[in-house]
């Protein structure tokens, strides 16, 4: 068939579907046993760290400050580090936590917790664009079982006060406000249809070739001239000239992996198209193959403006940025190596995160990509989380692909695919140094592919 490489690219990442979601449940220390059947039930996280409501303190010289306190339950203790609250933009309030008791933690090796009881003060924030605010904290059993993060939400009125709207002229910079029609007129980079998960893309392709052999066949019946003859060799150059292109761009991510880099250049499924290199050839083929036919030459030119209207309108689109989901999300995971990590903890730096799964081939695949590209970036940060998978899992798959265990984030709940509303594995999102979202790939990364997406976060962030 005519259209077979390209609907082929396009079913790629049909393909790649999520894991089942796990079962939520305290997350069990690896490597400890699970208490036996004649030790004392083990309480929820709410049950054994009850948070008690939050309070307003007014010190010496009228400084006011949040208060809060948590009751732990006997045997039962907190972790000082993981003591954390933020604002609305993930910035810590520098909260006054007490010097904890030492113990040498199978799970975390030597910290400082706390039994019993534990009050902290944090100081208020200063505007009203910063409530409301988010308290973090993690604690474990002794007997060997360890909890996911808690966290909740402290707002103005919780603490009796007035929280006046943010003053006009103290509008967020970094989020433009974009007309109404704007937003209903953004598209996904991805599209669902039933169980299939195509790009955007992939989809406006096929459609610009329909349309454009629908016109050039209502023309041909007219003037009884080969129109669709012609824009089929026109969208053939353009596909071919399209994927050149790119490669000339990233010829050196391409011959870094010689011999497989050859094969590399023939593999569309890394989503490498220049779309302006593409119509430029498919307009030189029109205009040459009708150069003795003003009527042709017209007719292909309709057929061919129809086609590259519907693929530069949904390029356009899909820029127009989502204002809603452009924030880096407040979200924190455990770590390969035992550590709490909130995504917001990164702000300051470039952050790529990387959706798989161990049983996704094209996750496996590109996985060395991201890797390599890690050691050379150091400035930007990577981060991998995997979705619905236990820790044993992601354990194994680590025994045979170097990452740094601190970089793989464990989410068997998958709440980042449900945040980022991605049922397609693999699944990448690029965030500047400031938060914001700058570009999205869903499917397999090539060296080409990823090396283009960080270049939209070499730009240094403006104030």
């Amino acid at each position: 068939m005519r259209f077979t490489p390209l609907a082929a690219s396009a079913l790629i990442p049909a393909l790649l579907l999520t894991a089942a979601v796990a079962r939520a449940q305290p997350l069990q220390v690896p490597g400890l046993a699970a208490p036996s059947a004649d030790q004392a039930e083990v309480l929820s996280a709410e049950q054994a760290f009850v948070l008690q409501r939050p309070l307003l303190s007014i010190n010496d010289g009228d400084t006011r400050k949040l208060a809060l306190a948590w009751n732990i339950a006997p045997g039962y203790y907190l972790y000082r580090d993981q003591i954390r609250i933020t604002d609305a933009q993930g910035l810590s309030l520098g909260p006054e936590v007490p010097v904890g008791e030492s113990l040498t933690d199978p799970f975390f090796g030597r910290v400082q917790v706390f039994h019993q009881r534990l009050e902290v003060q944090a100081r208020l924030p200063e505007h009203s664009s910063q409530w409301p605010l988010q308290v973090h904290w993690q604690g474990c059993a002794h007997l060997g079982v360890c909890y996911q993060p808690q966290q909740a939400t402290v707002t103005a009125l919780q603490l009796g006060l007035d929280q006046p709207p943010a003053p006009a002229d103290r509008a967020e910079p970094d989020r433009p406000l974009l007309p109404t029609l704007g937003r209903w007129l953004a598209l996904p980079p991805s599209l669902s249809l039933g169980p299939l998960v195509l790009p955007t893309m992939a989809l406006a392709t096929l459609l610009a070739l329909f349309v454009g052999q629908w016109w050039a066949a209502g023309r041909q019946r007219r003037s009884g001239q080969p129109v669709e003859a012609v824009l089929l060799q026109a969208a053939a150059a353009g596909l071919i000239a399209a994927r050149l292109a790119y490669v000339a761009r990233w010829w050196q991510q391409y011959l870094a992996e010689l011999p497989s880099g050859l094969l590399q250049i023939m593999d569309i499924r890394d989503g490498g198209w220049n779309l302006w290199a593409g119509l430029l050839a498919a307009l030189l083929w029109t205009l040459w193959f009708g150069r003795h036919s003003r009527g042709l030459r017209r007719s292909a030119l309709q057929a061919l403006a129809a086609a590259a209207l519907i693929l530069v309108a949904a390029k356009a689109l899909l820029t127009l940025p989502e204002p809603q989901k452009t924030a880096l999300p407040n979200m924190a995971f455990v770590n390969a190596a035992a550590q709490t990590v909130d995504l917001r903890s990164h702000a300051g730096q470039p952050l790529v995160i990387n959706l798989w799964a161990s049983w996704c081939p094209p996750c496996r695949r590109e996985m060395p990509a991201l890797a390599q590209a890690q050691k050379e970036h150091p400035e930007i940060r990577f981060v991998w989380i995997n979705q619905g998978e236990d820790a044993a899992a992601v354990m194994r798959y680590l025994q045979t692909m170097a990452l740094p265990p601190e970089q793989v984030l464990l989410d068997p709940q998958q709440r980042a695919g449900q945040h980022w509303q991605q049922r397609g594995l693999p699944s990448t999102f690029f965030y500047d140094a400031r938060g914001r979202l700058q570009g999205m790939r869903m499917g397999e990364l090539s060296r080409a592919s990823l090396a283009e997406q960080l270049r939209l976060l070499e730009s240094p962030p403006t104030r």
